[in-house]
C-alpha cells in the first residue's frame, strides 16, 4: 500500500546499474508477501537476478541452500521468509556462507523484540548495510526503539568476512 517494495527494488536497481554496486542482497519478508516480492522484481526490474529461497520440504531446503552457496555471486537478490531465516540449518548457512551487501527486512518491526528468534537470527548475518521496511508506527517504548536502532547501528560490517571475499 505504501510502495515500500517498489521503492526498494528501484533502490537496488540504482545500486546495481547506476552505481555499479553488485549484490548479493538479502530480503527477508513475511510468507504472505514473498510471491509479491518475486512478482514485483520480475515486473519492474527483470534485469536483477532474483532467487526465492523458501520451501517447507527439508530436502528442497538443502538443495536450495547448496545451489545458493555455490553461486552467491551470480545472484543480485535473494528473497526469503522469516521462517527460513530463523530455521537453524538455513540461518547458519545464510550467516556463514554469504556476505550480503544489503540486508532488507520487510515489516522490520518484527525485530523490535531483541529476544525473538528472528531478531537473534538476523544479528548473526554478515552484511554491509541494513534496511528496515515498515508501515507500522513505533510505540512509545524505548526498549523497542533501542532494539531497532541497535540492529541498524551495530551490525554494519564494512568489509566482507575473508571467506566471502574469496568466493
Amino acid at each position: 500500500g505504501l510502495g515500500k517494495t517498489l521503492q526498494t527494488i528501484a533502490f537496488l536497481a540504482y545500486l546495481r546499474f547506476n552505481l555499479g554496486v553488485p549484490g548479493p542482497h538479502l530480503v527477508i519478508a513475511p510468507l504472505s508477501v514473498l510471491s509479491s516480492w518475486m512478482t514485483e522484481l520480475k515486473r519492474f526490474c527483470p534485469q536483477l537476478r532474483a532467487v526465492k529461497l523458501h520451501s517447507s520440504d527439508l530436502e528442497e531446503r538443502r538443495r536450495l541452500m547448496q545451489s545458493l552457496g555455490q553461486r552467491t555471486s551470480d545472484v543480485d537478490v535473494v528473497v526469503t521468509t522469516y521462517e527460513m531465516a530463523k530455521s537453524p540449518a538455513v540461518a547458519s548457512q545464510l550467516a556463514s556462507r554469504s556476505w550480503w551487501r544489503y540486508l532488507i527486512i520487510d515489516e522490520g518491526h518484527v525485530i523490535k523484540n531483541d529476544a525473538s528468534q528472528i531478531s537473534q537470527a538476523v544479528r548473526r548475518f554478515h552484511f554491509a548495510h541494513a534496511l528496515l521496511l515498515t508501515g507500522t508506527p513505533l510505540q512509545n517504548n524505548l526498549h523497542e526503539l533501542w532494539a531497532l536502532l541497535h540492529f541498524l547501528c551495530t551490525r554494519v560490517r564494512l568489509q566482507p568476512p575473508r571467506r566471502a571475499q574469496q568466493q
